[in-house]
């Protein structure tokens, strides 16, 4: 089979994705799957491989990564169903204050969306709080919006354990502390450059106050938490610090082995979120299980298309390497000279620019990514960040985000456009020139 020909089908089937899911919003799972087949047959794999070869690539996929996905989402789903969301909103206010609204609604939009699992989700939930903020400080609404969708865009497209960066993270075989760790280091100058756009595009709309009635917002005396600050971040916390004991064991305990075994057995992630939840149930114990397994029930469906997009892309992958086009692609990324950090970007904005999803472009990179990594020499970590770079790029009509932000700001498709539009592609710039200087030293 001739490199050019392999080429042209590779690329053939991924201009066929691209047309099937953004042009007649066929489910992604299913055109990955045929596009798994579609080019392991028409690459000449007998069609028995193609088939043992998909299948051994979903299942790999599918082990560990399948608990870590689910338990994320059990974390948000209790976090949100007991009213953890409102009580750190409203800790994070008092302690800014509310002079400082737009930064507090931002630290918490990212703080929320992590464990919620979704950023429509997180705004949605705190739109309330920002819309009476707005109101109380005759603030504009674009402002406190920008400011909202600022925190909870860019940490739900960064920082681990949000499904995009960990599935990325997952696919890449990235080291989880270590990646938690640089997605910070990206995260802050995407976040102060994101609120940067927010307070000089949102000042600039000096008449827009938010309404004060409309049935599609709650009232703030529906904003009550129904429990304390410090039982919704524990089951959050907890999880994060056994994970990163996990990775400094033997330098923590170099001389105690059965201490040593432990922390990396409780700090290993498939064991450390699962713990999370179980802590968040025992602190929501009052709610009753009748309500905890309806939202357990809730949280598993809400993961369970996350994980059939996982599978496919790991068959994806799996059938990729079989052909050898891996190596064929490697050899011709190291003669054109192209920066391998722009692979994975570029490769990733593609797909949120044409289908809108950053979840599904931050899903499917990797399965076409992952076989030709050595040969861009890049560290896992790094091209995980360089995914959620792309992925940040750009929030548009074909992106929910989109409508969410600019329905509860009362804007626009115009003003949409020229404020979060312009937020997420400032975001994205930062983002992979943040992780370019990064890659010089990890």
């Amino acid at each position: 089979m001739s490199t050019l020909y392999l080429f042209l089908i590779f690329a053939l089937v991924l201009a066929g994705l691209i047309v099937l899911t953004t042009r007649f919003r066929f489910p992604i799972f299913l055109v990955m799957l045929f596009a798994t087949f579609a080019f392991g047959l028409l690459a000449g794999l007998d069609p028995v491989v193609v088939v043992s070869k998909s299948l051994e690539g979903f299942k790999q996929m599918m082990g560990g990564l399948a608990v870590l996905i689910v338990s994320g989402f059990l974390l948000g789903e209790l976090l949100e169903k007991s009213g953890g969301t409102v009580a750190i909103a409203n800790a994070t206010l008092r302690l800014l204050g509310k002079k400082r609204a737009p930064w507090a609604m931002a630290l918490t939009g990212a703080v929320i969306s992590v464990p919620v699992m979704c950023c429509d989700t997180a705004f949605i939930i705190l739109s309330p709080i920002s819309r009476t903020l707005a109101r109380g400080g005759r603030l504009p609404l674009t402002l406190i919006s920008l400011a909202l969708a600022t925190g909870t865009y860019s940490a739900f497209k960064l920082i681990p354990p949000a499904p995009g960066p960990l599935g990325v993270m997952s696919f890449f075989g990235a080291n989880f502390a270590k990646t938690f760790f640089l997605s910070l280091l990206v995260f802050c100058p995407v976040f102060l450059v994101g609120m940067f756009w927010s307070l000089k595009a949102g000042k600039a709309v000096q008449d827009q106050f938010p309404a004060e009635e409309g049935a599609l917002f709650q009232e703030e005396n529906e904003l009550k938490p129904k429990t304390t600050v410090w039982m919704a971040l524990l089951p959050i916390i907890s999880p994060l610090f056994l994970i990163i004991i996990h990775s400094f064991a033997p330098s923590i305990f170099p001389d105690t082995p059965i201490l040593q075994s432990w922390a990396l057995f409780l700090g290993n992630p498939a064991v450390a979120l699962p713990l999370g939840v179980v802590m968040q149930m025992a602190l929501n114990r009052k709610s009753g299980m009748d309500n905890l397994n309806q939202w357990f029930s809730q949280a598993v469906n809400r993961a369970a298309s996350i994980l059939l997009i996982v599978g496919a892309g790991g068959a994806l992958g799996a059938v990729v390497q079989e052909t050898g086009l891996a190596n064929t692609l490697g050899e011709f990324l190291i003669e054109s000279q192209m920066p391998g950090l722009l692979v994975p970007f570029l490769l990733a904005a593609l797909f949120k620019i044409t289908q809108g999803s950053s979840l599904v472009a931050m899903l499917t990179t990797p399965a076409l990514i992952a076989p030709f990594l050595p040969a861009l020499h890049l560290s896992p970590e790094i091209a995980a960040l360089a995914v959620g770079a792309g992925a940040l790029a750009v929030v548009h009509i074909n992106d929910s985000f989109f409508w969410v932000v600019t329905r509860f700001a009362e804007m626009d498709v115009r003003r949409g456009f020229r404020t979060l539009t312009l937020l997420s592609l400032w975001q994205s710039l930062v983002a992979i020139s943040v992780v370019w200087i990064l890659g010089l030293f990890f």
